[in-house]
């Protein structure tokens, strides 16, 4: 975990009126070059001299280039932190933390892995694609979006992955769960990020899921500190109390299911 200043290289906006998302470009080189997928960084979303928002905001790494030691955000606007980030120009400075929390894990003997997500949740899997793609694994994506309009763009997904839109309501996930069935047996490993109650949905319905080592989901709540230190993101889990921020917040799904 490391204190360092990005500089902001590309800013740009994905979403219409009703939907308002950024993908933004860092140069971070400390970062690119310790961050590995499935971490979060904290970031402070307000003018050096000024004092708020108080609390820095957690946002996943979506991409990196490690070489050119860039990193890129995906940021929804859900607030003020959010909202002031995502109108920073390209040449604003940024006071980060990170890398911070635990990540994706990917077993040696993996070859298919089957990515399931909620589209505004999707933040954590594209740099596991990247790792993924990288180790000549296949990948495929099941995105569940209110519309297709709303949609993760496929234009920021590489050729390879096999990607496929559920439209539906996130909050109830009877498509997701109608098209989950039918690539679970091709599966060798599954990476979730939807809500936990939906994780919970998909691991009660499915015994493929409830398979030792085969599931991993992230949780996704507030996060206050970063270090563990304040316990605000404290949850009961099945071996006992965890810290999103610093056992996860990519968990075994076993782990988290309510």
């Amino acid at each position: 975990m490391r204190l360092s200043t990005a500089t902001i290289t590309a800013n740009t906006a994905l979403g219409n009126e009703d939907n308002d998302v950024h993908l933004i470009k860092l140069h971070a080189p400390q970062l690119a070059q310790a961050v590995q997928a499935g971490q979060y960084c904290m970031i402070r979303c307000c003018h050096s001299e000024a004092s708020d928002p108080l609390l820095r905001r957690p946002f996943f790494i979506h991409s990196t280039q490690r070489e050119q030691g860039l990193c890129t955000l995906l940021v929804w606007v859900r607030g003020r932190g959010t909202a002031w980030l995502t109108q920073q120009p390209v040449g604003a400075q940024l006071d980060m933390l990170g890398p911070l929390g635990h990540g994706w894990s990917i077993s040696r003997n993996a070859r298919n892995l089957l990515l399931v997500s909620d589209v505004q949740l999707i933040a954590p899997l594209p740099f596991l694609i990247q790792a993924a793609l990288e180790q000549e694994l296949a990948v495929t994506l099941l995105c569940q979006s209110r519309t297709l309009d709303d949609a993760y763009p496929p234009a920021l997904l590489p050729p390879e992955v096999e990607y496929h839109i559920i439209a539906g309501d996130e909050s109830a996930p009877e498509n997701l769960l109608l098209v989950l069935g039918e690539y679970l047996s091709w599966a060798d490993a599954a990476f979730c990020c939807v809500p936990r109650e939906t994780a919970t949905v998909l691991y009660n319905r499915f015994e493929r899921l409830r398979g030792k080592h085969f599931a991993q989901s992230v949780v996704l709540q507030p996060l206050v500190c970063g270090s563990g230190a304040c316990f605000t993101c404290s949850i009961e889990a099945h071996s006992g109390l965890k810290l999103v921020c610093r056992d996860g917040p990519v968990f075994p799904l076993r782990e988290i299911v309510r």
